[in-house]
């Protein structure tokens, strides 16, 4: 039970993992709020997998929906991920023989949340204690994307660490391909980037979370600095869309050298070209980009959150820099951009990691062994 499979991280690392299962021998079906129209839906329905939309618009209406769902095909595990659905499958799964796991795959309630403007206190504090409640007393077992997001979940919603499991995200190697001299090129070429131009890559919707404005005045400071840089953000405007364009106008040096891409469906492609990617959000979880990076020999520049514990490492897998810092990041980028010997080792150790943690077979099997566990009943903590 998931919002939507449209492209965005929960999403996508769900629609990639159902083959997989599938082809372990387990029955796989989805249910959805709403129908994206984008992602991953039609590719799956093509594939054969049950991706069916609630009718129902208002929530008594879906609870009751997906309930008569669950009776009817009888799941072993009802899977939940993203608030909204996290409490339609709660309660439609309460008192029916199944299982109830739910992801955590943010860190949903970070003080960081505050700062947004498009964010009610009040409302925010009601969705902590309406998710706390209803996790305690509905859910079995939780899925948390990293050690950092089980941490800091078990303490805001109160809910013992024992009863969180973490379970990386994968992907695809299928989907990113490999990098090459050859595909670098051919994507620089398409994007008019120049051979002697250093290219920063941002991924991510442009909202409030990304902190893009951090990653202009950063920006901004490289160029000032007589680097011969482009910055390219790829992600779909949203609620911060207006003070991006404000901060660019007022930027002229960092104007100058910053592009916003609109959505892309090729980020494996730019990350590829890219020379590194920059990370500047106030909160995440995994940060899925920077798995597709690993894979993709892009090194990586990231704030220190509490989500990407456990995951990114400070100078081993990537170059951690204090949340809400654009002097920092600059001088992290620069440093990356600057030394080939520092920039060649993150790659190969990003690779590395990759390899050994973040492929989606990696994923698919641990989740599977996660499900046993609890179908079996064996809800002892193993991470």
């Amino acid at each position: 039970m998931i919002d939507s499979l449209g492209a965005s991280g929960a999403e996508h690392s769900t629609a990639a993992v159902m083959p997989l299962l599938r082809a372990r021998g387990h029955q796989v079906a989805a249910a959805t709020l709403y129908d994206a129209g984008f992602g991953d839906e039609e590719r799956l329905r093509d594939d054969g997998f049950a991706v069916q939309p609630l009718r129902a618009a208002r929530f008594v209406g879906r609870v009751r929906e997906l309930r008569a769902r669950i009776r009817t095909e009888r799941p072993d595990v009802v899977h939940s991920t993203l608030f909204t659905a996290d409490m339609v499958g709660r309660l439609a799964a309460w008192r029916t023989d199944a299982k109830v796991v739910s992801s955590l795959v943010n860190t949903t309630y970070d003080p960081a949340r505050r700062s947004d403007p498009h964010v009610r206190r009040w409302k925010l504090r009601a969705v902590q204690l309406l998710d706390s409640i209803s996790g305690r007393l509905l859910v079995d077992r939780f899925h948390a994307v990293s050690e950092g997001v089980a941490d800091t979940n078990a303490r805001d919603l109160r809910v013992p660490r024992s009863r969180i499991e973490v379970v990386h995200r994968g992907r695809s190697r299928e989907h990113l391909g490999h990098w090459s001299p050859e595909r670098r090129a051919g994507v620089r070429r398409s994007l008019g980037v120049a051979d002697d131009v250093q290219l920063v890559l941002a991924v991510g919707r442009q909202e409030h979370q990304k902190a893009h404005v951090d990653l202009v005045a950063a920006a901004g400071l490289l160029a000032a600095g007589g680097s011969r840089v482009s910055v390219l953000v790829a992600g779909r405007e949203g609620n911060a869309t207006t003070r991006l364009h404000d901060a660019l106008e007022l930027d002229a040096a960092a104007a100058a050298v910053v592009t916003l891409l609109g959505h892309r469906h090729d980020v494996p492609d730019l990350l590829c070209a890219a020379d590194v990617l920059a990370i500047p959000s106030l909160y995440e979880g995994t940060a899925g980009v920077a798995l597709e990076a690993m894979a993709l020999r892009c090194p990586v520049v990231c704030t220190d959150l509490d989500g990407v514990r456990g995951v990114l490492a400070d100078d081993v897998n990537a170059l951690l820099v204090p949340v809400g810092d654009p002097r920092a990041m600059a001088d992290a980028l620069r440093a990356v951009l600057g030394d080939g010997e520092l920039a060649e080792r993150l790659r190969d150790t990003g690779l590395a990691d990759f390899d050994a943690r973040f492929t989606i077979h990696v994923a698919a099997a641990a989740m599977e062994a996660f499900y046993e566990r609890v179908v079996s009943g064996d809800l002892s903590r193993s991470t």
